[in-house]
């Protein structure tokens, strides 16, 4: 083979030129670190979801629009606490958090002053065409009746001379017909939930037992590193005032970034755990079997070459890369490991350089292209972060199958003596012929005709939130917040959307007034909106129109006549409510977005969210599940608008996921076949290969169904990591199998050894994060021990009798 002189003539040459050899690595090692160094990395998981034509409208949104971004804080008063203290507790909390956590925090909402509740209605009371309905004006038109005024007169004037007339005079000499209290009520489509009240300033249950605040963190839920110092600031504080008020009130935390760091932190630790015993093994069973203490070095160095050079050059195509593919990419490299523990055991059993390679070239090349391209077909799915892992793992197993031999025969020879070479439990296993024994033939056939039957139970879990790690601590607040929200319904959230911020406004006018309609007809329960808050410029000239026609000349100067009039008996000056006759004769004119954020009790950006020229209005829907697919259906046509079910989209856009990696199996393993018939150019050797690949496919989905394992967004993409060790095991057998043809002697066995090994690493590296409790890392353990287990029995039993069936022609195997 010309590959095979190639490679020949390169470990000669550098036999000779061993410092040469050195500076070449170590300075083409030195640029790619250098060149690799400079990369930066895209930290959102919803690069995983596939983008295309029909849902790049609805990404664009869900990346805008804001949604549960905010921590809850319950505060829980025990039996021996009061009110008073759980409000105590809660100052402290805040004074606390704006102390020491400042820099983490957007705004801390939940607490409203009395001067909150003035600007309030002051903010009302100077915009008060803006807050007013047609109902509010048929209230207004009877308020406005000479017998009204007079009543209402008189009512303001006990209101005055009673205690609470200090509070209330400024409030009744600016707008003695209530216009502005009329108003206001409309806000509480913003405001706090029905089960809660205002007490000293506080949101509190009905039965004065919870406290409610509402942090919103500065950094998104996606940016770990910054919250990890947020979410430790925060649990201090509340072991510092648990501690204080002891006997009286405790609190919980519920909130996505708490969720977030609890999960980057679990994931951490079951990976140094699991990961540091794995290795202390693997390193201790590699150091015995090759009898040589560099054997880590040896065997790490080319893996590490291939993943710096798929980094490097990644950086050279790419202006960012997902971190979430770089962090998949370093679990699929684990299937580089195989060329090296091939080559190592070949060396191990004493070939010369010729024979090594003559032994070793054809099957590692074939393996890392064909390996390679399976890769690549990840390119057929229109999602970066896959795209990503595609040329990441492409590149990393071409580089390092070519790195290997050229390094490992340089660095790696075997001394001349018998206790060098003796036979290890490996040795005698790959030794076995598996394919003789009846019984586990009779086992495998049992376990394919099983999976048959079983293969279509599998299903994919498209609730991406099952694959959260949740913290007791953090579960038992979700379900006390359900309960004291009565979060039993279904929540829903109607977006209006466009690179235009009136437009978005102009469409979410229409969705309120709708939502209006729904929730009067009980075809909802309720909903929350900016909109009663917010209208679009269009809007509000509609409204300010409809102000000046009712508060014509003549209906105002009437009023002013019967408000002196009636004021003069109750002791009134005439000037008394000039203010007010100022509001009825006032020219008004639309607010800008910023004119409202001038309001404490509300955030705007709760609501209105705007990024690079993009805008998105959202509101909030209350339903039954009996009532979701009305709702759907009767917003499913309207312009520049989206109904957001988070779990319907999670499932719909993972559902893709599934379908777009059906599509890819089958274009990876056509892939590999047609390779296998160029380097075989022999219809049976390449039958030979490919059955045990689709047996093992088989097989392992068959297994998951038996035992109602799923499917989900994480190992579904290492199923591609174990399509690719299939393809290895089976190239690797058949070589072997080719080889004792061609020579007659029994080299079967130091094949199967380096699977045996690849197995045993796959398994410590990867399957050992069954012990973990993460339940993303468990599943691909799962999933990762079935498939690999799977692939080394098929390999070790089905392919040499078929290599006996369609090449040998019925004779026996050696």
């Amino acid at each position: 083979m010309f590959m095979d002189n190639i490679f020949i003539s390169l470990c000669h040459f550098f036999n000779k030129k061993k410092v040469l050899f050195a500076i070449i690595i170590a300075v083409f090692s030195l640029v790619l670190m250098a060149v690799a160094s400079q990369i930066t990395f895209e930290e959102d998981i919803s690069k995983l979801i596939p983008e295309n034509s029909e849902n790049k409208q609805l990404q664009k949104v869900l990346q805008t629009a804001h949604f549960s971004d905010k921590i809850v804080v319950i505060v829980n008063r025990k039996d021996n606490g009061t009110l008073n203290d759980l409000t105590q507790y809660a100052e402290a909390f805040i004074d606390s958090v704006n102390l020491n956590l400042s820099e983490y925090t957007k705004a801390i909402q939940g607490q409203v002053g009395d001067d909150t509740i003035f600007e309030t209605l002051n903010f009302v009371y100077e915009n008060a065409p803006l807050f007013l309905t047609d109902s509010d004006y048929k209230i207004l038109e009877n308020r406005r009746q000479k017998d009204s005024i007079l009543k209402r007169t008189e009512a303001n004037y006990k209101t005055l001379i009673s205690p609470s007339g200090l509070i209330a005079k400024q409030t009744i000499v600016k707008d003695p017909l209530g216009i502005s209290l009329l108003a206001v009520k409309h806000l509480q489509k913003l405001g706090i939930h029905k089960d809660f009240q205002l007490k000293n300033g506080f949101i509190v249950s009905k039965n004065e037992s919870h406290l409610l605040l509402f942090i919103t963190p500065q950094y998104g839920s996606s940016e770990t590193n910054k919250n990890v110092a947020f979410a430790n600031g925060l649990y201090n504080i509340q072991d510092e005032l648990n501690i204080s008020f002891s006997d009286t009130v405790s609190s919980e935390y519920f909130g996505g970034t708490l969720i977030a760091v609890a999960n980057a932190q679990q994931i951490k630790k079951d990976i140094q755990l699991t990961i540091s015993i794995a290795l202390t093994v693997l390193m201790i069973l590699f150091i015995v079997f090759y009898k040589k203490l560099s054997i880590p070095l040896i065997l790490f160095t080319p893996t590490l070459f291939g993943g710096l050079l798929s980094v490097a050059i990644l950086f050279l195509i790419r202006e960012t890369i997902s971190a979430i593919s770089l962090g998949i990419g370093a679990i699929l490299l684990g299937v580089t490991l195989d060329y090296s523990l091939h080559i190592l055991t070949h060396i191990r059993n004493k070939e010369d350089t010729t024979a090594l390679y003559k032994s070793v070239t054809k099957p590692i090349l074939m393996s890392s292209l064909t390996t390679a391209l399976a890769f690549l077909c990840l390119l057929f799915i229109d999602s970066q972060a896959l795209q990503d892992l595609g040329i990441f793992a492409a590149i990393s197993v071409l580089g390092a199958s070519v790195f290997a031999l050229i390094f490992i025969p340089q660095v790696y020879t075997v001394k001349n003596n018998a206790s060098a070479h003796r036979k290890t439990f490996i040795d005698a296993v790959a030794s076995y012929p598996f394919h003789r024994n009846t019984f586990i033939i009779g086992a495998v056939i049992l376990l394919c005709i099983t999976s048959l039957f079983t293969y279509n139970n599998v299903q994919f879990n498209q609730d991406i939130s099952k694959l959260n790690y949740m913290p007791p601590a953090i579960k038992n607040a979700e379900n006390r917040l359900e309960k004291l929200t009565n979060a039993a319904s279904k929540s829903l959230y109607i977006v209006t959307y466009s690179d235009t911020l009136q437009v978005a406004l102009e469409a979410n006018d229409n969705i309120v007034k709708r939502l209006t309609t729904l929730e009067q007809q009980q075809q909802i329960s309720s909903f929350n909106s900016v909109g009663a808050l917010v209208y679009s410029e269009k809007k509000q000239r509609e409204k300010i129109n409809q102000w000046q026609a009712f508060w014509s000349p003549e209906h105002v100067g009437f009023t002013k006549q019967q408000l002196i009039t009636s004021g003069t008996q109750f002791g009134f000056k005439p000037e008394t409510f000039n203010a007010f006759y100022q509001l009825l004769e006032k020219s008004f004119t639309p607010l800008e977005l910023n004119d409202y954020r001038t309001l404490n009790t509300i955030s705007i950006d709760d609501f209105i969210a705007s990024e690079n020229g993009f805008n998105a209005v959202s509101s909030l829907v209350t339903l039954e599940d009996n009532q979701v697919a009305r709702l759907k259906t009767s917003f499913k046509n309207t312009p520049n608008t989206l109904v957001i079910d988070r779990q319907a989209i999670n499932e719909t856009l993972l559902g893709n996921l599934k379908n777009d990696f059906n599509q890819l199996i089958i274009y990876s393993f056509a892939v590999v076949v047609v390779l296998l018939l160029l380097f075989y150019r022999n219809v049976k050797l390449t039958l030979v290969t490919c059955i045990p690949i689709m047996l093992t496919w088989c097989i392992t989905i068959g297994i998951m169904g038996l035992f109602s394992i799923e499917f989900n967004i994480f190992n579904i993409i290492i199923s591609t990591f174990i399509f690719g060790l299939g393809i290895d095991y089976s190239i690797f057998i058949t070589n072997g199998l080719l080889q004792e043809q061609k020579t007659g002697i029994n080299t079967l066995p130091m094949y199967k050894t380096s699977v045996i090994l690849s197995v045993i690493t796959t398994i410590f590296g990867v399957g050992v994060l069954v012990f973990a409790k993460h339940p993303a890392l468990y599943s691909i353990s799962i999933v990762t021990i079935i498939g690999i287990t799977s692939a080394l029995v098929v390999a070790f039993t089905i392919q040499p009798i078929l290599f006996n069936v369609f090449i040998l022609k019925k004779r026996s195997l050696n």
